[in-house]
């Protein structure tokens, strides 16, 4: 039994954390973004040396004014650059990524601000000088107080807090709250620097529609920018439902992988049993020859050493499935993962410890089935 709850608990709690992984993955992956294509400038080759992304095709806001104005299967276009800066307040400063962005962001990004509000078309138009935070950089600057209404410095230049971004969390080495937001103009030519665009990021209207919307967006940049067709390679569009997918078939994998190594100490346990029983058939030699004696035949001792097995490991299986929960959640609370118990994990597990008391007690139910009477009653 103990093998077989030791196995059990291990398939609990690592299909637990691959699930929990899988979610996580999911969320932050649905944080930055649903039915999102990203148009990034390309790269060149000259002489066979690659020019690095953005030699070529570079963005402007009249880019992104075009695909907006495109209709068809485009639903959104916010354009977008980035860059660092140090913000300060009062006596504090902390050195974060900035963000401009169009007002489309906030609904293309899920980064509708949990307290304030997003700037406006206006402001984006006359280059104002308003700002959204992210959850890291208002603990950095203003610990528990409310940032909303105050004035911080970004490289030197005041800014008005509008609003706070929602948590997203981390990705990989990136922490997203770690930034900044303001208008795309005011980051562009009062910030940055900036006469290009990074990127531009377009909604499409579904996600039925992604290879539709990415060929309307390359049709339209090919004609503004007058491309020919050995320079189609100068631009990109990556679309994010693509990444995901990708993702979620990594996680997956890494969850099938985690339970069917954690599986292995169940056909461990499964062995065990085995030999437990083999023990016991040989100890329980002259019972078996008594019950034959006085009438039992060879199904009833089969059935009866089976039970035995089967009763024996799902006890085993049933313990473990309260253990492995409990060695998940343990986790959960101690390392901050996220875990997941699912139904089906509970079932599978249960099933297939039942499965392995019946499959390895087969072979000593059988030799206690076949056992002579007079022989079994002679044995010492």
């Amino acid at each position: 039994m103990l093998g077989i709850l030791i196995g059990v608990g291990a398939v609990i709690a690592m299909l637990a954390l691959g699930q929990g992984a899988q979610k996580s993955m999911e969320e932050r992956l649905a944080s930055l973004g649903s039915n999102l294509l990203m148009v990034m400038p390309g790269s060149s080759n000259v002489g066979g040396v690659s020019m690095g992304a953005g030699s070529v095709t570079r963005f402007t806001l009249a880019d992104a004014e075009a695909l907006s104005k495109a209709g068809g299967n485009i639903k959104a276009v916010s354009p977008s650059v980035s860059g660092r800066v140090q913000a300060v307040y009062e006596n504090k400063n902390w050195n974060t990524r900035v963000q401009g962005t169009g007002v489309a962001y906030a609904d293309i990004r899920s980064a509708k601000p949990e307290y304030g509000r997003f700037f406006t078309e206006e402001e984006v138009k006359l280059r104002s000088k308003v700002v959204v935070v992210g959850t890291t950089v208002v603990s950095q600057l203003f610990g528990n107080n409310d940032p909303i209404g105050k004035t911080i410095k970004l490289n030197r230049i005041n800014f008005n807090i509008i609003g706070v971004l929602p948590q997203k969390g981390s990705t990989g080495f990136q922490d997203q709250d770690d930034a900044v937001v303001v208008p795309v103009t005011t980051a562009m030519y009062r910030l940055l620097g900036k006469i290009y665009v990074d990127s531009i990021d377009v909604e499409a209207t579904g996600s039925a529609v992604m290879t539709e919307a990415a060929e309307e967006i390359r049709q339209i940049i090919i004609a503004k920018h007058e491309l020919k067709n050995n320079e189609t390679d100068s631009f990109q569009i990556r679309n994010m439902e693509d990444i995901q997918n990708t993702m979620k078939s990594i996680t997956t994998t890494l969850t099938m992988l985690l339970g069917s190594i954690a599986a292995i100490s169940l056909l461990v346990g499964g062995i065990g049993i085995m030999n437990i029983m083999l023990v016991s058939v040989t100890e329980r030699t002259k019972e078996i020859g008594l019950r034959k004696a006085i009438g039992a035949q060879e199904k009833d001792i089969l059935m009866q050493f089976l039970i035995e097995a089967v009763v024996m490991t799902a006890s085993g299986g049933i313990i473990g499935v309260i253990f492995g929960s409990l060695i998940a959640f343990g986790m959960s609370k101690l390392a901050g993962w996220t875990v997941v118990v699912t139904t089906f994990s509970i079932l599978l597990s249960t099933i297939f410890s039942a499965a392995i008391g019946l499959i390895f007690g087969i072979f000593p139910a059988r030799k206690a089935a076949k056992l002579n009477p007079i022989e079994a009653l002679r044995f010492e």
